[in-house]
C-alpha cells in the first residue's frame, strides 16, 4: 500500500516542495541513499528480523532500488543513511506529512515533517543511540525548515522499543489510529520556542 496522498493537495502543500535534509553536526552525519552499495545496505537491513517485523519490506535489492528512485523522483519523501562517527547507523525517510496518510489524521501543516527510521544492526539498539539520533534529526529538521511547526513519527502501536525511543527524544503520543496498513501510534514533537 502506498502511503503517499496525491489527490486534493492544497496549493501550500504543493508549494512546500520536497522535504529538506536535516542539518546535522558531529558526531552525526547523513547522506542521501543513492549508490548501489547504499541500496544494498538498506535491503540487507530491511531483512534483519528486528526491522522486518515492523517494516515488512524485506525486498530484493532491485525492488529497493526502484523504491529509492521513486522517492528521489517526487516531492513526498527523501531517503537517507544516518551515520554516527562515520559508521552507518540507520535508514531514515523524511516525508511531508500533508502528503502522507498520517496527514489525513489531523490538520497537518504544509511544512510538517515526518520520520520513518530503522536502526540497521540489532547491536545498535538498546544503547540510547536511536534516541540521540532522533533528537539530532528533529533539531536538524527545525533548522532546515523554519516553517516546520511539528515533526511526526508513526511507529506500529505494538513497537514498544520505537515508542520508547521517540518518547525519550521528546515526542508525545497524540493518538493511535488505523492507517490502513497498520495501527500506528502517532507521536508529535512541536517546535520549541528556542527555534521560533
Amino acid at each position: 500500500m502506498s502511503r503517499e496522498v496525491t489527490e486534493g493537495l492544497a496549493e501550500a502543500v504543493v508549494a512546500a516542495g520536497a522535504p529538506p535534509a536535516p542539518l546535522l553536526s558531529a558526531p552525526w552525519s547523513l547522506r542521501p541513499v543513492v549508490t548501489d552499495d547504499d541500496v544494498a545496505l538498506v535491503a540487507r537491513w530491511m531483512a534483519e528480523p528486528h526491522v522486518e517485523l515492523f517494516w515488512e519490506q524485506a525486498w530484493p535489492v532491485a525492488r529497493w532500488r526502484a523504491a529509492i528512485d521513486d522517492q528521489h523522483g517526487g516531492d513526498y519523501s527523501r531517503p537517507y543513511l544516518v551515520s554516527h562517527h562515520g559508521a552507518p547507523l540507520a535508514y531514515v525517510e523524511i516525508y511531508r506529512v500533508a502528503r502522507d496518510v498520517v496527514g489525513l489524521q489531523y490538520d497537518a501543516g504544509a511544512h510538517d515533517l515526518g520520520i520513518h527510521l530503522a536502526l540497521g544492526e540489532l547491536s545498535s539498539t538498546g544503547r540510547g543511540l536511536g534516541r540521540a539520533m532522533v533528537r539530532a534529526v528533529v533539531d536538524g529538521l527545525f533548522a532546515a525548515d523554519p516553517r516546520c511547526a511539528v515533526v511526526v513519527a508513526d511507529p506500529d502501536e505494538r513497537h514498544a522499543m520505537a515508542r520508547r525511543m521517540f518518547a525519550g527524544a521528546g515526542f508525545a503520543l497524540w493518538d493511535v489510529r488505523d492507517l490502513g496498513h497498520k495501527r500506528a501510534a502517532i507521536l508529535r514533537y512541536e517546535r520549541p520556542a528556542a527555534y521560533m
